[in-house]
């Protein structure tokens, strides 16, 4: 009898540490460019605009760029691209603008900008795309951007990361009146 809970035990010990690195594994594992905000098409161009963190939010926000031959999907590598992002919301905020390169992209697919944004609200964003096919013209593709307030500080939400506690403390607090219990009587 006590062999057979051992070996329940083990086993029940196994499944928890290999469901454990499961998962511990699975957290590794993430996007290269974020969430896609935009996709469009122009002339022999697909694009497609990623943007991290997912949602956008007030902060450092990275824009990623994939460009694409239409009838193909051959990544095009031959382009220069330039972002403006300018707030709808409030027009007293200046227009950011920066061009997209390789220097700030974590993928080599990609070109990237990071950015800086100061306010929440909605951004249209311009993308010009130039030099990406022979004997064409600049290309320019524009969409809204909802970029989300930032993430509350930690001395907002405390009351929500302690709550899970509490359920705890009161069972801990159960086992111990029940040690004391047995140990005094």
């Amino acid at each position: 009898m006590r062999g057979m809970l051992w070996i329940r035990l083990v086993a029940c010990c196994g499944w928890c540490f290999l469901s454990a690195a499961i998962m511990s594994m699975a957290s590794v594992a993430c996007g290269d460019g974020g969430a896609v905000v935009f996709s469009g098409e122009q002339g022999q161009l697909r694009v497609t605009v990623f943007a991290e963190p997912v949602p956008p939010r007030v902060g450092p926000l990275d824009l990623s760029l994939l460009v694409q031959d239409k009838t193909s999907l051959e990544v095009t590598d031959d382009y220069r691209a330039t972002v403006t992002l300018v707030c709808e919301s409030d027009a007293t905020v200046d227009a950011i603008t920066m061009p997209l390169d390789r220097a700030a992209a974590t993928n080599r697919l990609f070109r990237a900008a990071l950015l800086d944004v100061p306010v929440s609200g909605t951004w249209q964003v311009s993308l010009t795309v130039e030099g990406a096919a022979p004997a064409t013209a600049a290309m320019r593709f524009a969409f809204p951007l909802e970029i989300a307030p930032p993430q509350p500080r930690i001395r907002d939400v405390w009351l929500w990361i302690l709550l899970p506690t509490l359920p705890l403390l009161i069972f801990l607090v159960g086992k111990l009146r029940r040690i004391v219990r047995e140990v005094g009587g």
